[in-house]
């Protein structure tokens, strides 16, 4: 069966490589930032630290403006994936994480997301773990313009953050790269955006059904 369907267009194929630039991007440079002491040694003439906070602050500029189209292009109607967490996303969720850790046999069948990634990866990381990034990081840009006080829980507050994001990008990319059932997955996110049909009537049954309805 060579049959193929369409599950990223371009836009969504585009958006996700600057995310996965931007994030790691936020990381490398966040590094020495965070402790001199530990990280200092990426300091290397002509680089200083100065030229990690100016990348530091492009990358969330454009992680911004990345935000921003991210809204129109799945509220106006371009490209509707049903992002929102449902009940069923939470039960499924938490089927899956059995599943995987082989305390069940049955995998709950599931439509375009897989919904442990959409609560962890999605809203998670890429939704509220950035946001409260970057009000912490809108805070430690100004410090003039807050109190003390604020200043000290916003540096807490960001490199508590730092490690979150740290830790589910490298769950993210663990899972999509190194279990081999979701290489379909990857070729169709890097190349044109198609998964075979076989793959998607096995993993994303409910989302196959939907697709071959329309």
């Amino acid at each position: 069966m060579n049959e193929k369907i369409l599950r990223w267009a371009l836009a969504e194929r585009v958006e996700h490589l600057l995310i996965m630039i931007l994030i790691p991007t936020f990381i490398v440079t966040g590094l020495p930032i965070f402790d001199r002491g530990l990280f200092g040694w990426m300091i290397v003439p002509p680089i200083t630290i100065d030229l990690f906070r100016d990348i530091h602050k492009i990358a969330a500029g454009l992680y911004a403006a990345v935000a921003i189209f991210h809204v129109f292009y799945h509220t106006i109607g371009l490209r509707s994936t049903r992002m929102g967490v449902s009940f069923k996303d939470i039960k499924d969720s938490i089927g899956i994480i059995k599943y995987y850790m082989g305390l069940s046999k049955e995998k709950p069948k599931i439509g375009f997301h897989n919904p442990t990634e959409k609560i962890l990866v999605y809203w998670g990381m890429a939704v509220w773990f950035m946001l409260f990034m970057g009000i912490s990081g809108i805070i430690l840009m100004f410090p003039g313009y807050f109190p003390a006080w604020i200043h000290e829980w916003a540096l807490v507050i960001h490199d508590i953050f730092f490690f979150l994001i740290t830790f589910v990008l490298l769950f993210h990319f663990y899972m999509s790269t190194l279990y081999k059932e979701h290489r379909p997955l990857l070729d169709g996110m890097f190349t044109d955006g198609m998964v075979p049909a076989e793959y998607a009537k096995t993993h994303h049954p409910l989302w196959y059904e939907e697709v071959k309805k329309e």
